[in-house]
């Protein structure tokens, strides 16, 4: 018999301490906590599924304060990690990070569907491992193709980025007679409810029960969704995803026995109750960054209520109006649109770096594009989708929280007025659309928004066939920081003219 054990992270976002950075609170979280479980000889592989470089406080300032070491690949090099795939926010930073990344973990970047026609990051589409007892373990990488939409041009200048599908697909064909177990470790999530079999989305960002249902292998490791999925059988294929910011990992044992093959993998493994945790080396960096965000930066008239995320997008929020109102600020647009992250938020009188980083979660840049009322109208049909009625009080949809909770798919306008009748059918809700109190008509205008949402991601499709008027390079974060420092009593912002009506 021979038995091989791999242990899995993913989406950890920069996150190494258990640290959320909205306060000081320790949480069970991170990848310090989560690597102290790992135990590795000659028959241990340690595999990530990307999304390494982004997300964290921590990441943005190390990006903004650059050392001899990215900490991520500092960490992960000493842990021993042996697989890395490239996830789609690992190119948020441009080539520079990424090729950085890559050196100092000491390891190729196993992603079948990504070239570096430079030639400067060593991407292998797959690779065999032979272990200690003579298995032989065969890997191939893939992100979701999608990054082709939501990314900035100039970072993925030396990148070709193709199906993810067919890059599987191929690989696969090329690998399966060289190894015992076929591996696929795959940056993208599930596009069908794996119980069910129901359809999730249309879209091909997630291709994964495809991949389980179509290719022969044996294990795929998922990742992206942040979804908590524990070992599952779909068609033969042993798959599981994780939930982010290394909150858990997964732990897979594969056993073959002759002809026999076996793969257990326990429950996703909580990263709480360390085993072994030196967070010295990195401690320096961690205490540089709690002082970074706890710069005061400006001062409210009030503080701002923290209130649910059905609250908020019944009766508005001000902290979106606030971003909202910064947007149009620096874009001069004439309309802007926000949304926030899945995690409730409100500002406390004294404005700190700390509360930017928790209200405006990404790294997003903005794009202003070239609406009319119809397109408009259609963006905020989307929007109004996100309610639903239970019994006759509005709830919100549960396309907004299954398979994957998704709050930052809905948002706020600003700039107009409108309503929206949650009694009537999806597509047919928006009961008024007023600009400075007159229909819009035939008009043209433009409108500000973050570049992920400019791609059409998250069901706006719309915004896809809308000219593009500039694209404006700072991200929101920074911008907001910048705006509170220049404004040390920061004025009352406007609050948007919506309604909710049933």
């Amino acid at each position: 018999m021979q038995k091989v054990t791999l242990f899995y992270t993913s989406d950890t976002h920069g996150y190494l301490f258990p640290n959320d950075y909205t306060s000081t609170t320790v949480r069970p979280m991170g990848l310090l906590q989560a690597t102290s479980h790992f135990s590795k000889d000659e028959n241990t592989l340690i595999i990530d599924g990307g999304d390494t470089l982004q997300g964290s406080a921590l990441a943005k300032y190390s990006l903004q304060h650059p050392a001899s070491s990215i900490p991520q690949a500092k960490l992960m090099r000493q842990v021993g990690y042996d697989i890395s795939v490239v996830g789609n926010h690992d190119f948020n930073y441009g080539y520079d990070v990424l090729s950085s990344f890559y050196q100092q973990l000491g390891r190729p970047c196993l992603c079948a569907n990504v070239q570096d026609v430079s030639g400067g990051i060593p991407f292998v589409g797959s690779m065999v491992k032979k272990m200690g007892n003579g298995l032989t373990l065969g890997f191939v990488g893939i992100v979701t193709d999608f990054v082709n939409l939501w990314e900035k041009p100039e970072h993925l200048t030396n990148f070709v980025i193709t199906d993810a599908f067919e890059a599987a697909k191929k690989a696969l064909k090329e690998l399966k007679d060289s190894c015992d177990v076929s591996i696929c470790v795959y940056h993208g999530g599930y596009e069908c409810d794996l119980k069910t079999g129901k359809k999730l989305s249309e879209s091909t960002e997630n291709v994964g029960c495809r991949i389980a249902k179509e290719l022969d292998f044996d294990l795929l490791l998922c990742a992206h969704q942040h979804m908590d999925v524990s070992g599952f059988s779909l068609q033969g294929t042993h798959t599981l995803q994780l939930p982010a910011n290394a909150s858990k990992y997964a732990k897979i044992s594969i056993i073959k026995n002759g002809r026999f093959l076996q793969i257990l993998s326990e429950n996703l493994v909580s990263t709480a109750n360390p085993q072994k945790s030196d967070f010295s080396q990195f401690q320096v960096l961690e205490d540089k960054v709690q002082t970074w965000l706890e710069q005061p930066i400006g001062r409210l008239h009030a503080p701002v209520e923290v209130k649910s995320k059905l609250e908020s997008a019944l009766s508005g929020s001000s902290v979106a109006d606030f971003f909202n109102h910064i947007q149009l600020s620096y874009s001069h647009a004439d309309f802007s649109c926000t949304s926030l992250g899945n995690t409730p938020c409100g500002f406390d009188q004294e404005m700190t770096i700390r509360q930017i980083v928790s209200a405006y979660q990404f790294p997003n840049s903005l794009m202003v594009l070239e609406v009319t009322e119809e397109k408009l109208r259609q963006a905020l049909e989307r929007c109004a989708e996100y309610y639903t009625l239970v019994d006759g009080k509005p709830s919100i949809s549960e396309s907004f929280i299954k398979p994957k909770i998704e709050h930052y798919n809905y948002d706020y306008f600003a700039g107009f007025s409108y309503t929206f009748d949650i009694s009537r059918p999806i597509g047919d809700r928006v009961v008024r659309l007023l600009y400075e109190g007159q229909p819009l008509g035939d008009a043209t205008y433009t409108l500000c928004m973050n570049n992920y949402r400019a791609s059409g991601t998250g069901g706006y499709e719309v915004y896809q066939r809308c000219r593009i008027v500039e694209v404006l390079s700072e991200d929101v974060q920074d911008l907001a920081i910048e705006y509170c420092r220049a404004n040390q009593m920061i004025p009352a912002w406007d609050k948007a003219d919506f309604e909710v009506v049933w």
